[in-house]
């Protein structure tokens, strides 16, 4: 696939946006043997409303998390968390429709998610490993670094949201290209959601990160 995809705001450009994306993935530094973070997102065996420990472990062996079980002991007892049972697992940052996502209250639920997970030992970076776990269609992998590469201040909750609201408002110029991507990957035997293609490609598209 010859094709570059501009991603607004920061001004980033992907030439050959396949290339980079299947380079990431066939390289992912997150292998542990077979067994990849995004094998683990994939095969869905997560519960889709609450943590529990093999999520933690999954984000540490494969994710360089580093983030001890204790700082999550809270979330995990509680069982199933309402503000992720408030957002269904069909919700999808660039295919939902706006008419679903202003009914789905998908902003809101978000902004709750955020706040009821972000604390003690758990940022942006952990907290959206994990959640990605659970909504890999709608929530994006993403730091501090990330969001500065998006032009977004801060690396809250309110952060995150943004860089969702901002990926969703481009979604038409975007999902031309990542769905094409998309195919070529699950062609070579990488099944990964849209969401997941595009913050690979934002994250891998500075001449800095392991990529290089």
């Amino acid at each position: 696939m010859n094709e570059r995809l501009l991603i607004p705001r920061p001004g980033l450009v992907v030439a050959d946006p396949f290339a980079r994306a299947l380079q990431f993935f066939s390289t992912d530094i997150s292998s542990v043997g077979t067994r990849s973070y995004d094998s683990y997102v994939m095969a869905g065996t997560s519960p889709a409303n609450r943590i529990v420990v093999a999520d933690i472990t999954a984000i540490n062996s494969t994710m360089r998390a580093r983030s001890p079980h204790s700082d999550w002991a809270t979330l995990m007892t509680r069982g199933n968390l309402p503000p992720l049972a408030g957002l269904s697992t069909e919700l999808d940052l660039f295919l939902t429709s706006e008419a679903a996502w202003k009914a789905h209250r998908v902003v809101e639920h978000l902004s709750g998610l955020f706040e009821a997970v972000l604390g003690p030992g758990i940022g942006i970076s952990r907290a959206t490993k994990v959640l990605h776990i659970k909504r890999p269609r709608l929530v994006p992998v993403c730091d501090s670094y990330v969001l500065r590469l998006m032009g977004i201040p801060g690396d809250d909750g309110r952060s995150a949201v943004a860089l969702i609201e901002h990926m969703r408002s481009i979604r038409g110029e975007l999902r031309p290209v990542l769905r094409a991507v998309q195919k070529d990957l699950r062609i070579r035997g990488y099944d990964r959601t849209l969401v997941r293609i595009a913050d690979a490609l934002v994250w891998s598209s500075f001449p800095d990160t392991w990529l290089s």
